[in-house]
């Protein structure tokens, strides 16, 4: 079995909101509520839901961007959030964030090339200053990008192609770890594919390992080899990726597939109907199964008891009283 580079255990992040002007706390919103998560070198965990689920900010404190309010994120056997100064600006270096918007992650000022050069400037004992613009140019290369690109500036650029400097940013660092949140969301269907394939590309040729974020299935499919499930800020299925989508047995993600879009509506055939509803507010979250309040199957139990954890089969683990 692979080694483990990254560990989530228990991870919480609550965000007290304030009210007035002595901004007295009035309340606190539950964004990531107690999830445990292990990734594997060269493998992919896809992490899906929906919006307002808490993937964004498990992205940020996975990549030490955001402190946890309890637990721990453990990076090739070290306590992230424990390091401080010289320590943690190494540690970082070893996982990278993809951003969702590529227009936000650049400087509209920079070129292609400075922006992909500044992890250079900014860490110099990764490549000496003579040898900085090859880097450059090897980096853009390995991202599909030609020399003809190295002087343009974002807005010369298609959303893909921005995406791509992205990437190659982050690679600049020699990362074992990308964490993508939701990185083709905002692509066209066409380009979301040429991204998805550079990304497993790479995968492939530089032995990286991804927690790739999405509120697709669809697209988690085509890369994850595990798959685990979020839903108000905890995680409520999780396992290989053939079985989360062949055997789901949450209610949640079952509604998931559901919902998931299909080139002919004539194919849905006797698939249930999609989730409807909003995701009841983090502020303030039902007591017992957090989905109860949307869920068809729900119980006069799921509502007061919180769901055990059980595995329905080796590695495939689901948070439900009807599990089993």
């Amino acid at each position: 079995m692979s080694r483990t580079v990254l560990r989530v255990t228990d991870l919480v992040k609550h965000f007290p909101m304030r009210k007035g002007p002595l901004r007295r706390t009035v309340g606190v919103l539950k964004a990531v509520d107690g999830v445990s998560l292990e990734l594997r070198a060269g493998e992919t965990l896809g992490v899906v839901g929906e919006s307002g689920c808490g993937k964004s900010t498990l992205a940020r404190m996975l990549t030490a961007h955001e402190r946890p309010t309890s637990g721990e994120v453990d990076l090739l056997g070290r306590p992230l959030h424990k390091l401080r100064g010289a320590e943690l600006r190494r540690a970082r270096r070893r996982v990278q964030l993809i951003f969702q918007d590529p227009s936000g992650s650049l400087n509209p000022r920079m070129t292609v090339a400075a922006s992909v050069r500044e992890p250079f400037d900014v860490n110099p004992d990764l490549a000496p200053r003579g040898e900085r613009d090859r880097r450059v140019r090897e980096l853009l290369e390995l991202v599909g990008l030609g020399p003809g690109h190295a002087g343009r500036y974002p807005h010369q650029l298609s959303g893909g192609q921005r995406q791509r400097v992205g990437i190659a940013r982050a690679l600049a660092l020699r990362p074992e770890v990308l964490v993508c949140d939701e990185p083709v969301s905002a692509l066209d269907v066409s380009v979301q594919a040429q991204i998805v394939n550079l990304l497993e590309r790479l995968r492939a040729e530089l032995g990286l390992a991804y927690v790739f974020i999405a509120h697709d299935l669809g697209v988690v499919s085509h890369l994850a080899d595990r798959v685990a499930v979020m839903y108000l800020g905890r995680v409520v299925e999780t396992g290989p990726q053939e079985r989360v989508y062949g055997h789901a047995a949450h209610p949640y993600t079952q509604a998931l597939h559901a919902a998931a879009p299909l080139p002919d509506p004539a194919l849905r055939g006797d698939r249930e109907a999609p989730l409807e509803g909003e995701p009841p507010s983090p502020l303030d979250p039902p007591g017992g199964c957090s989905f109860h309040p949307r869920c068809p199957l729900a119980r006069d139990t799921c509502a007061t008891v919180p769901p055990p954890q059980v595995e329905v089969a080796p590695g495939h683990q689901v948070s439900c009283h009807l599990a089993g």
